[in-house]
């Protein structure tokens, strides 16, 4: 007994020293990740696409993540293209045309004013590729793992240990982990909860210079998140804020002594605010109106229901990292917030019937939760899911902010619960709820969630929500924090690897030929015949490639192709494009092979039209030559070829 209270001495010690110096230990750890190079892109997956002949060692920990092409095949190239292209707001290396805008839908990193609502971005700019690559995986992170303690701490009455598991439960949460690096998901959580956390202060605070302070961050804060742009998760988000957001205004009322100063500060601030949006908005004016204007995403008009299927079946994130046999839908698709449910919502509940009291927060948290959840698992008419803006959202977004939601009405409960239900009723509730879990999820997940699979996730169950009922006991609080930082680890930590730089890019002997021969006489590159994700693979050389992914399409090049807007419904969408030469016309010259991939068949004589220069291939393009055009083999090792196209 004496050892264990010796062991919980020391613990308590441990955090409040992490607790008091945790900014200075944030730093330090930003320093050594970026130093070492650390990050969690799967990007040395190229390797199996193309054989690059490079040894790669550079895995410390976990795996490639295949599914995650839209960061790894995409997103990550598109960024290393940017360093080539000189952080401009517009290149001309995606899509092969000279206008392509990457701010706003491909969310690059530019030099301009607008990036400082994107502050993740300057490592690209000031440490160059493989070091800002560590400072955006690292630093978010970290970012937002302080960002939701400082939240959770208003939220719990300054609860250290409460915040922590907050933490723990929202930065390791399965959703965010397979997101990681793509929609802006990261970024919503730290600049939504810092605009709570900046608000609360700036309420509880008279001192006019810190509440300017105050101001500015918080419209860095609005910019950030409202420059996101993925509104399927935006507005379901944006719906919690709120509520939160006016608990803040209302429960701090008293303390928030306005001046004339304050006022003019705030209609300042706002000033600026709107007048770098608009500025925003006409720099990326036609990409949006492009992007709504298409047939994939288009502006589709959604009215929810049908995702409680999904919602109910968060136990299966529990063996995501592991194994993807049994599946119904990708991986990254099953994934969801890890919140415990439905402990929180009962908590709450049975803390206000018991009491007879009304927790202004817990009514602010349910709010929401009513709202979005009817939309996600019942639905609403057209005209409801218009007004609420939750048309924007495919019904199974919403669970992000479901889910969160569950996290904070569970600390939130335990923190305001002085007495712990007794142990004989935190056993029959937490088997019960334990056993009807693990059968739901078994049942809609049975290819999946096995018999012994589903002993585990019973066993783990019962742990997590019996120590978090008997909270409050002696040793329930020591118990239920190192349960649920352990089971947040296995279902988030091991989600993305841990690698160390970016030699399988910088080492590959493909990108050196591409860019040597690139920078000797400039021009557009076709790659031909290679599906995706080949073709984004040579912007990371940063050459114009003509079918790189779109993500708005590029409306002038395919009418080069189809004049008479024949085929505008197959390439006006987001796609990737797969393009081949043919010996002769072919019957349909644009293919839609899914939602966002399309295949285009031309002849030797369109690649003018093109003004293509170069062709990355693996085929012998001299079988296609005729007395118009010609092909100059200028590399060719490992049955990849470069063709300099001559016309005749």
């Amino acid at each position: 007994m004496n050892k264990l209270i010796k062991l919980k001495e020391k613990t308590d010690k441990m955090l409040d020293f992490i607790y008091k110096y945790r900014f200075i230990i944030a730093i330090i750890l930003i320093a050594l990740g970026v130093l070492f190079s650390l990050h969690g892109s799967s990007i040395s997956l190229w390797n199996t696409v193309y054989n690059t002949g490079i040894t790669d060692d550079s895995i410390l920990f976990g795996n490639w993540r295949t599914i995650r092409s839209d960061e790894w095949a995409v997103t990550t190239p598109f960024i290393f293209s940017q360093f080539h292209n000189g952080f401009k707001y517009f290149t001309d290396i995606i899509r092969g045309i000279p206008n392509t805008e990457v701010f706003s839908l491909y969310g690059l990193p530019v030099l301009n004013i607008l990036e400082i609502f994107r502050p993740f971005h300057l490592g690209y700019i000031l440490l160059g590729l493989e070091r800002g690559l560590s400072f955006f995986w690292v630093t978010r992170f970290i970012a937002l793992f302080l960002v939701t303690f400082d939240f959770s701490m208003i939220l719990t009455n300054k609860n250290k240990r409460l915040s922590l598991i907050s933490a723990f439960m929202v930065s390791l949460a399965p959703t965010v982990q397979w997101w990681f690096a793509t929609n802006g998901t990261v970024e919503l959580f730290v600049f939504g909860e810092l605009a709570i956390v900046l608000l609360y202060k700036y309420m509880n605070t008279e001192n006019f210079k810190s509440r300017l302070l105050m101001l500015f961050f918080m419209m860095i804060c609005a910019g950030g998140y409202i420059l996101i742009l993925y509104p399927a998760y935006q507005v379901p988000m944006f719906y919690v804020f709120l509520f939160l957001a006016i608990y803040i205004i209302v429960d701090n009322r008293k303390n928030c002594k306005m001046t004339k100063k304050d006022i003019f500060s705030i209609i300042v601030m706002l000033l600026v605010f709107i007048s770098l949006m608009t500025y925003a908005f006409f720099m990326s004016k036609e990409t949006i109106f492009s992007t709504m204007n298409t047939v994939y995403p288009g502006s589709r008009t959604e009215n929810g229901g049908g995702a409680f299927k999904k919602y109910i079946s968060y136990l299966t994130s529990v063996f995501l990292p592991y194994k993807e046999l049994g599946l119904q839908r990708p991986t990254a698709e099953m994934a969801t917030m890890f919140g415990l449910f439905p402990l929180g919502i009962i908590s709450s509940i049975l803390y206000m019937v018991k009491t007879k009291k009304k927790d202004l927060l817990t009514i602010f948290l349910l709010i929401p939760y009513v709202i979005l959840g009817v939309f996600a698992f019942i639905g609403v008419p057209d005209w409801l899911a218009k007004i609420s803006l939750l048309s924007f959202c495919l019904p199974e977004r919403p669970l992000l902010a479901i889910g969160f939601i569950d996290i904070l009405l569970l600390i939130r409960s335990i923190s305001i619960t002085e007495k712990s239900m007794k142990l004989w009723k935190a056993a029959i509730v937490s088997v019960i709820l334990s056993a009807i879990l693990v059968f739901i999820c078994h049942k809609l997940n049975s290819a999946y969630i096995g018999i012994y699979s589903c002993a585990l996730l019973f066993a783990m169950c019962c742990y997590l929500f019996f120590f978090a009922l008997e909270y409050n006991t002696k040793y329930g609080k020591y118990l239920f924090t190192l349960g649920i930082i352990g089971t947040m680890f296995i279902v988030g930590f091991t989600v993305n690897p841990i690698v160390k730089g970016t030699d399988m890019i910088e080492d590959s002997k493909i990108l050196a030929a591409v860019e040597k021969q690139n920078s000797e006489e400039e021009g557009i590159w076709l790659v031909e015949a290679i599906g995706f994700p080949g073709p984004n693979y040579l912007t990371m050389a940063g050459v114009s490639t003509i079918n790189s992914t779109h993500a708005y399409p590029n409306l002038e090049f395919c009418k080069l192709l189809d004049p008479e807007g024949k085929y505008e419904k197959v390439y006006n969408r987001y796609a990737h494009i797969y393009i081949e030469v043919v010996e002769k016309e072919a019957p349909e010259k644009f293919v839609l092979m899914a939602p966002d991939t399309y295949h285009i068949y031309i002849t030797a004589d369109e690649l003018e039209k093109l003004n293509i220069k170069y062709i990355f291939t693996v085929r012998i393009m001299e079988n296609y030559e005729n007395e118009n055009v010609s092909f100059e083999l200028l590399y060719d090792v490992d049955t990849y070829r470069i063709y300099k196209v001559n016309y005749n």
